[in-house]
């Protein structure tokens, strides 16, 4: 063998040895160079445009729909939360590729990115722009790492990050902030409880306690202060669920609350249990300048509507006379 071929067969060696070498380092790395880039190009200079945010997943859809300045959630008819929302619109467009994973379709399901179907486990959502609808199917979690998530189409799924919440059951995107009315407001409190005669209290000023009055025969105030905390019982009303209300009138039988504050805002709620369900209904008005829009605003959410509570706050609301007694 001659000289020259010698050298000749020696460079070839060593290619294939620099191009292994290569092939070994990059087996790691995503394939071309995806690690860090956006999953949705473009989503971000359009979060502006979104008209509507759809979820779907096995047994479950919800839709959350711009109108005018707010957001619904068209199955409940009700205020979504925009809190919620925009946190997933931008995690959706902050979502940056980690590692490339399976382009095998019988894999999918280990990750939770199988096309939807009866089986399928993953979550698809669609932002949805004038100009186009940006779609993703959203895979199990991985923690605080991420989400597996592959786009409708492709056969490559990824390993991306920020991890997302991609609840698709309606009740999961309402607002549930119902009403929040401090404490020190409370003027008066009228209480039909499910059981036991009905009771009432006011007082005279924020600071004083609130008294029993008009007490059934041979029934006194156990505690100077025992009823005062009733006045905190609309604060931080939160809900579960919301649904039409009844289109008939509250059962005579039901249980009732009526508050009334300093400042002139009267808040009616009457409750009704179903199995292991409570909820409320009620209404709102002002008899002062200083609390209508309050009224009207609270009056807007509550007419109309049912809405499901937990049952420690319905037991709160509407608390027996035996136990101030």
């Amino acid at each position: 063998m001659t000289r020259s071929r010698l050298a000749a067969l020696a460079v070839v060696a060593l290619a294939v040895a620099l191009l292994a070498l290569w092939l070994s380092s990059r087996s790691g790395a995503p394939e071309g160079g995806l690690a860090g880039t956006r999953v949705l190009p473009d989503l971000e200079a359009r979060l502006n445009d979104v008209t509507s945010v759809r979820l779907a997943a096995k047994g479950a859809s919800v839709t959350l729909a711009r109108a005018g300045d707010a957001w619904v959630v068209e199955e409940r008819a009700y205020a979504a939360d925009t809190a919620k929302l925009r946190k997933l619109l931008l995690g959706l467009a902050k979502l940056a590729v980690i590692e490339q994973k399976t382009r095998n379709p019988a894999s999918y399901p280990q990750l939770g990115v199988e096309d939807p179907g009866p089986t399928a486990t993953g979550t698809r959502v669609d932002v949805v722009t004038p100009a186009k609808t940006f779609s993703l199917i959203v895979g199990k979690n991985t923690g605080s790492v991420g989400s597996f998530v592959r786009v409708p189409g492709s056969a490559q799924s990824l390993l991306a990050g920020p991890e997302l919440s991609v609840a698709a059951d309606p009740k999961q995107w309402i607002d549930t902030a119902l009403a929040d009315i401090l404490a020190d407001r409370i003027k008066a409190v009228a209480v039909k409880p499910q059981a036991g005669p009905a009771w009432q209290a006011k007082r005279d000023a924020a600071t004083a306690a609130l008294m029993l009055y008009d007490l059934p025969k041979g029934k006194t105030q156990r505690s100077a202060d025992g009823v005062t905390p009733v006045a905190a019982m609309l604060v931080g009303l939160h809900v579960e669920d919301v649904q039409a209300a009844p289109t008939a009138d509250p059962d005579r039988g039901a249980p009732h609350v009526a508050l009334t504050t300093f400042d002139g805002l009267e808040i009616g709620l009457w409750g009704r249990a179903d199995g292991d369900h409570r909820y409320i209904r009620g209404d709102a008005r002002s008899t002062g300048t200083a609390t209508a829009k309050e009224a009207a605003a609270l009056a807007q959410r509550l007419a109309g509507r049912e809405f499901e509570i937990p049952r420690y706050k319905y037991d709160a609301l509407f608390r027996p006379l035996a136990d101030f007694t």
